[in-house]
């Protein structure tokens, strides 16, 4: 696995779990032990909103023709 990558998903997690520990008024180490919770939610929260964005975006776009068999 990638150095980079593994550093950048490791600071996202921390950020994540920070974040959700401020909005939620917990303490870091609550927070750290619901970290896999809360970045599972996090991430199908934003993969739910990419989803929902990309039928909309289509959805107004329209069909351009016949859909290929």
């Amino acid at each position: 696995m990638n150095l980079r990558l593994l550093i950048g998903s490791a600071v996202a997690c921390a950020l994540v779990t920070a974040v959700a520990a401020l909005v939620f008024d917990m303490s870091f180490a609550r927070a750290a032990v619901l970290a896999p919770v809360i970045v599972v939610t996090f991430g199908a929260t934003v993969g739910l909103g990419v989803l929902w964005t990309k039928v909309i975006w289509e959805s107004l776009r329209g069909q351009h023709g016949p859909p290929s068999a």
